[in-house]
């Protein structure tokens, strides 16, 4: 089968029924694609590569890569606040396979039906398995939350459960039957309601990808901050806090944020209202870098966070 035959049976239906809503005239199967701008509205625009068993293992079933690989490129869009609008997909493949295409086709419908957001081109090219995922929100102009603007004294929080998603994928690779865990692997929740309901309220964030402490160190390098956080109030599953060795491995896809103190209640009541855990971890400080401290005091050393090269 060749490349636009592969197109236009396993991608050019996937999430249509939103292509009117989201402005998109032309979609899967021309040349490019043709879409209306709201002239209210900033556009929100991301990029994410998952190329295989870097950032998924070749041994997943299709639909779980094709989940994971839009999920993890949404997650920017949350940690703007954006609301989704539309995704294009390139991929790269070893050979056709026609099982391993409409598992993996099931799994963009999965998600395009999860966040009302079409699939409206892309491209398809033989060679090692790589999934590239562009996707575009919008936001009002100017409220678009971003990873600069905490100020001293704001308080940090973390959504959700930090290291649940690094132990799936040991779990994984071990053949163990970590169900909960190996599912916030396979299947990371975007935070798209939440980043929508911190506008406003955020003063900076960031989608947590490369480990907790690496990705907050962003932060307050954008804001030109330090930060302190308590390692036993990073939020875990576990009955016991984590370790050093688990904080900082990647793969979360939970949304970091600071704000006003003033602001604790309502984001309680948020996090009541979306049923989503949010912790405040630490605070803003002065300096350049991220202190994490135990309950003595004393500081933590933690190891690095996922890095490309």
């Amino acid at each position: 089968m060749d490349e636009h035959k592969i197109i236009q049976k396993y991608f050019s239906d996937v999430g249509s029924a939103y292509l009117a809503e989201q402005g998109v005239r032309v979609s899967v199967g021309d040349d490019a694609a043709i879409i209306s701008n709201s002239s209210n509205k900033e556009s929100i625009v991301s990029i994410d590569t998952s190329i295989k068993d870097v950032h998924f293992l070749s041994s997943m079933n299709a639909t779980d890569i094709a989940y994971r690989s839009v999920a993890i490129a949404l997650s920017d869009l949350a940690a703007c606040g954006a609301t989704p609008a539309w995704y294009t997909l390139a991929l790269t493949m070893e050979d056709f396979d026609e099982e391993w295409l409409k598992d993996f086709s099931e799994g963009l419908r999965i998600i395009s039906e999860e966040f009302k957001f079409p699939l409206i081109g892309g491209d398809t090219t033989k060679g090692s398995l790589s999934i590239s995922v562009q996707v575009t929100g919008y936001c009002d102009p100017g409220k678009a939350l971003t990873r600069k603007g905490s100020i001293e004294g704001d308080l940090v929080f973390i959504s959700g459960f930090i290291g649940e998603a690094s132990r799936g994928l040991r779990a994984l690779q071990n053949d163990e039957d970590n169900t909960k865990e190996i599912s916030s692997y396979l299947r990371p929740r975007a935070r798209i309601d939440l980043g929508q309901r911190l506008i406003g309220i955020a003063s900076s964030a960031i989608d947590v990808s490369d480990g907790l402490i690496k990705d907050l160190g962003h932060i307050c390098s954008e804001s030109n901050l330090g930060c302190e956080i308590l390692i036993d109030d990073i939020p875990t599953s576990l009955t016991e806090p984590l370790t050093s060795g688990e904080i900082n491995q990647g793969d979360d896809y939970e949304i970091c944020f600071s704000a006003n103190e003033k602001y604790l209640s309502e984001i309680e009541g948020i996090a009541e209202e979306l049923k989503i855990p949010i912790t405040a971890i630490g605070k803003m400080t002065k300096g350049s870098s991220v202190t994490v401290k135990d309950s003595q005091g004393i500081e933590v050393k933690i190891q690095d966070g996922y890095g490309h090269f």
